[in-house]
């Protein structure tokens, strides 16, 4: 059965700067054939990027973030309706600016991430004001990040309460680690935070030992993917170019990627995450879902513009039911 698919979470923008690129043109000075590079100014956050995907895909999600009144926020706002994602449940904080997200993209197209709060701005926030407009009375396909870990006790409180009641009303939650320790670091009421939103989650998603180990405290991401399964969750552990783990209950499995020419990877985690929940809501099996998402991250990282999809999105689809994964050790 379709569900509404609801995204709570971070909106900020995101300022490219092409490093490796410039570099590589200096280089070419002396050959006299040299490019130029440009600074690219877009939407982003892991929530935003992962609502636009949702968007891009067809599947009109409610986003529900702390809307800015600044000329960013409003650009930003602008930039989710046009892909197709409803913030009508989203509240605007007046007289806040919205953060930057600056990422430094080297000579092998990785990128170094810094947050940057202009004057006048601050983190996405939230408390029961602006989370009452999402209903409780009818279950959803709920997803969330780890970028609400804010150190904000109260607004960390807010959110857990906030994905705890629904969870009680019968949604189905899917919480993204995203855990970032190397700029929010690890408090005792960020832990306590993570703690409690791992406990309300159905479906764990997490990105290499750096996310995963920062969880748990173990030293090995397969280690720490067993100590978070439990019998009534699922974990989906990505680790760059090898297969993703898919761990349920007392299950144990693998999904290939797909090996592609990589022009870009801002956005790769996040383009997985929407169509992971695209592939859940149209009926796929875990495994499947994660087949098709990984398809159309492959697509993303290799095709120009930002968080592009193929146009083909229901053919990927009836390609990925006919999937069967690949089952490794228990």
């Amino acid at each position: 059965m379709v569900m509404k698919i609801c995204v709570i979470g971070d909106l900020c923008a995101d300022l490219l700067l092409p490093y490796g690129e410039m570099k590589m043109h200096l280089k070419n000075l002396k050959t006299g054939n040299v490019g130029s590079s440009e600074v690219v100014f877009q939407y982003g956050g892991t929530c935003g990027n992962t609502s636009a995907v949702l968007g891009k895909l067809g599947a009109h999600p409610f986003f529900v973030t702390d809307l800015c009144t600044d000329r960013i926020g409003q650009f930003l706002k602008t930039s989710m309706e046009e892909q197709g994602v409803d913030l009508s449940l989203s509240r605007e904080t007046p007289g806040k600016s919205n953060m930057i997200c600056i990422a430094v993209i080297d000579e092998e197209n990785e990128r170094t991430m810094f947050s940057w709060l202009p004057p006048g701005s601050d983190y996405p926030k939230f408390n029961a004001n602006n989370l009452s407009g999402i209903p409780e009375d009818e279950p959803m396909l709920v997803f969330t990040g780890g970028m609400v870990m804010n150190n904000d006790p109260d607004s960390m409180d807010a959110i857990c309460t906030k994905i705890e009641r629904l969870k009680e009303h019968g949604s189905t939650i899917v919480f993204d680690l995203n855990v970032r320790a190397e700029t929010y670091g690890m408090n005792p009421d960020r832990k306590a935070s993570y703690e409690r939103m791992i406990r309300a989650s159905d479906i764990i998603i997490g990105s290499g030992p750096e996310e995963f180990n920062a969880i748990t405290g173990e030293s090995d991401m397969e280690c720490s993917v067993r100590k978070l399964q439990t019998s009534d969750k699922t974990i989906i552990a990505r680790d760059g170019k090898k297969p993703v783990i898919v761990a349920q209950g007392d299950s144990w499995n693998t999904v290939p990627t797909q090996s592609v020419s990589v022009l870009q990877t801002i956005g790769a985690g996040d383009t997985f995450n929407g169509a992971f929940l695209f592939g859940i809501n149209e009926g796929l099996t875990t495994e499947q879902a994660v087949w098709f998402a990984n398809g159309i991250a492959a697509y993303m990282i290799s095709t120009p513009g930002h968080l592009s999809v193929p146009e083909d999105v229901m053919e990927c689809v009836k390609r990925a039911q006919n999937y069967q994964s690949e089952t490794g050790c228990v």
